[in-house]
C-alpha cells in the first residue's frame, strides 16, 4: 500500500526527530551521520531493506547463506532480490534447524563472489535499512573486503534502536518476530532472508507513521 509522506517531512528531518545517533550508534561509519538530502521528502527517498542468513555470528569465522533485499519508495515496494549462497564451508545443524536452510540447498548455489557485484548494483545510492544494522553490514562488508572490493558507505537506519524508541512500551521486546506479531505485519518473519526483509520493510513503515 502506498503511503503519503507528508511532503515537509525530509529523512534528516524524521531521523532528527527520533534518534540521538551519537549516543545510540557507535560506530558513525555505519550510520547516518548527517544527512546530504536535507529538504528531500521522505517519498522521493529509496530504502533498501537487507538481511542475510549466515553459518553463525561472526562476520570474519562465518560466511552467508542466503541474501534478501527489497527495495521502497513512497512506501511501496519497487524490487526485490533473493538468492542462497554457497558458503563453502559447512553449515552447523543448529543453523539448519533455525533457518532450513541445509547444505544440499547451497551446493549449486553461487558463491558470494560472484554476487556482491550484482547486490551493490540493486542496492545503488539507496538508504540501507536493516534489523540489527551491524550484523548484516558486518558480514557484507566483510565479503567485500575479502573480495577486494570496497565497504559500503551508504546511509543506514536500524529499525532496532528505532522500535525501542517509538513502540518499546507496547511490546515485550523489540525482536522483529515479536513486533510483527503484536502489529501483524503482512508479512512475518521466518529466519529466512526476504521473509524476514519483508517484515522489517513493515516496520520500518509502521516506524515512520510514527515518528
Amino acid at each position: 500500500m502506498l503511503r503519503e509522506y507528508d511532503s515537509d517531512t525530509s529523512v534528516t528531518y524524521f531521523l532528527a526527530r527520533i534518534l540521538d545517533i551519537e549516543h545510540l550508534f557507535g560506530n558513525t561509519q555505519m550510520v547516518q551521520k548527517t544527512f546530504d538530502e536535507i529538504g528531500i521528502p521522505l517519498s522521493d527517498v529509496t530504502f533498501c531493506v537487507i538481511d542475510f542468513e549466515t553459518t553463525g555470528g561472526s562476520a570474519e569465522l562465518d560466511r552467508i547463506t542466503e541474501i534478501g533485499a527489497a527495495k521502497y519508495r513512497g512506501g511501496e515496494c519497487i524490487g526485490t532480490f533473493q538468492t542462497l549462497v554457497n558458503p563453502g564451508c559447512g553449515i552447523p545443524p543448529f543453523i539448519t534447524i533455525l533457518t532450513g536452510i541445509t547444505e544440499a540447498m547451497v551446493m549449486p548455489a553461487p558463491r558470494i563472489e560472484a554476487l556482491l557485484g550484482t547486490l551493490r548494483d540493486f542496492i545503488g545510492d539507496s538508504v540501507i535499512v536493516a534489523h540489527n544494522a551491524r550484523f548484516d553490514l558486518g558480514f557484507l562488508n566483510a565479503a567485500m573486503i575479502r573480495d577486494d572490493r570496497d565497504p559500503l558507505t551508504n546511509k543506514v537506519i536500524d529499525t532496532v534502536p528505532l522500535a525501542r524508541r517509538l513502540v518499546r512500551s507496547e511490546v515485550r521486546d523489540c525482536k522483529l518476530g515479536t513486533l510483527a506479531a503484536h502489529f501483524r505485519f503482512p508479512h512475518q518473519p521466518s529466519h529466512r532472508a526476504l521473509d524476514d526483509v519483508l517484515a522489517t520493510g513493515d516496520l520500518l513503515h509502521l516506524l515512520i507513521e510514527r515518528a
